[in-house]
């Protein structure tokens, strides 16, 4: 469609920084030149991208750039995926295998039970900041390549170029828990204590369900952004 094609190339501008955050994108008119389409292609274009998060608008004033804030917080699944640009992460894979989904998993994906599913386990440790321990299935059906080796670095990274899917949102749950013995040796933490459980289902186009992840990290409090 086209107007993905113009949503992809903005996106691309704004990830690059061209269109670096708090910058005021063209208006409809200049956009319809540049890309040789109708206004309403356009519109469709610049809707996705306040959808998706990169940019929002006000009323009389234009079409703004969002800081990354917003849209990593959107299109990618976890704190530790958010931070994967910098070289300050260790990753431990602790377990990796292909299951078979019981009932609960084969709702959660809508999938007959017995459907294959990888399964893995990692702690990833942000130097000079906190640990994360996440519990992720993903359909084998969509990933039959995936390997063990991609658990080490970025799997949004994976999901997007690698496979060339396009992840749509996160829907997360939130809920406080008390850390086990388990977990504190996991994460460095005193037994216990408090912390959050982010449960995280990312999909792709189509509310294709891709992963699901429970992301339990040693900060426990959490950041809202609004736009106005």
């Amino acid at each position: 469609m086209k107007y993905i094609n113009v949503y992809k190339d903005i996106k691309g501008k704004i990830l690059k920084g061209i269109y670096p955050p708090g910058a005021t994108l063209e208006g409809e008119e200049i956009f319809c030149e540049m890309y040789g389409l109708s206004r309403t292609t356009i519109r469709k274009a610049i809707a996705k991208l306040k959808q998706d998060g990169y940019v929002h608008s006000r009323q009389g004033s234009g079409i703004f750039v969002n800081p990354p804030e917003f849209y990593e917080e959107k299109s990618l699944t976890t704190i530790s995926e958010r931070i994967d640009k910098t070289e300050n992460i260790e990753t431990t894979v602790l377990d990796f295998k292909t299951i078979e989904a019981d009932e609960e998993l084969s709702e959660i994906f809508n999938l007959s039970i017995g459907s294959k599913l990888f399964y893995y386990t990692r702690v990833r440790k942000i130097v000079d900041s906190h640990n994360v321990l996440e519990k992720t299935y993903m359909p084998y059906y969509l990933f039959k390549d995936f390997n063990k080796d991609i658990i080490k670095k970025s799997v949004s990274k994976y999901i997007e170029k690698d496979c060339h899917y396009t992840i749509s949102h996160d829907i997360k749950n939130i809920k406080a828990i008390n850390v086990d013995k388990e977990l504190a040796q996991l994460l460095n933490m005193e037994e216990g204590s408090a912390t959050l459980q982010i449960q995280h289902k990312v999909y792709l186009n189509k509310s294709i369900l891709a992963q699901y992840t429970l992301e339990i990290q040693t900060k426990n409090n959490i950041r809202f952004v609004a736009v106005r």
